[in-house]
């Protein structure tokens, strides 16, 4: 078990050597990903701060059981509602539009401003960056592929946003999985972080 103070040390190597900032984490969930890094990986304290210094991609293994996944599509129906209303009308005024996605995780908030975009007609003239440090999660968005059973959750919240469309016209069921139009993923280009 590792404790506060040797959970900083780690904290500290992980920010100064690799540039990434983890201590925004609650200590607690981010002593308890570490403990289980250390535990699957058989390693001690001192093992685990050689690892992240010492071994190529060791970092990159780390940061992506450490980093939290959270996202869902038009999860806070109000914001997307206040996105469409107050936003889009602004976005409306330039030929370009260029959003960011900062830890975009599998991509769910990158595809909602992308279906909110296409109903407001501006989607042609916009580009949405997807970005994240864990590329295994950014494989899964680049696929837009989600279970169908999330999907229909997601269409409840869809439905709160006043939508022109039904969300099932911006997906392909099939089996009990969910693929984004790729009309909608062209203009998504999802980045490692």
């Amino acid at each position: 078990m590792i404790s506060f103070e040797e959970l900083e040390e780690v904290i500290d190597i992980v920010k100064n050597l690799h540039g990434y900032d983890v201590s925004g984490y609650t200590r607690a969930s981010l002593k308890r990903r570490v403990t289980r890094i250390m535990e699957l990986n058989k390693l001690n304290l001192q093992e685990l701060k050689s690892n992240l210094i010492n071994q190529p991609g060791f970092s990159t293994y780390f940061l992506q059981e450490i980093t939290v996944n959270v996202t869902e599509m038009f999860r806070d129906p109000d914001f997307y509602k206040a996105v469409k209303t107050d936003v889009f009308p602004y976005l409306a005024t330039y030929p370009h539009i260029k959003l960011w996605s900062a830890g975009c995780s599998t991509g769910e908030e990158v595809y909602s401003l992308a279906i909110l975009l296409e109903e407001a007609n501006l989607y042609q003239r916009a580009f949405i960056y997807g970005t994240d440090i864990n590329g295994k999660v950014l494989e899964k968005a680049k696929r837009g592929i989600y279970s169908l059973a999330k999907v229909k959750e997601y269409s409840e919240n869809f439905i709160k946003t006043e939508p022109k469309n039904s969300l099932s016209d911006y997906y392909t069921a099939m089996y009990n999985a969910a693929t984004i139009n790729n009309s909608l993923k062209k203009k998504c280009p999802f980045l490692y972080a």
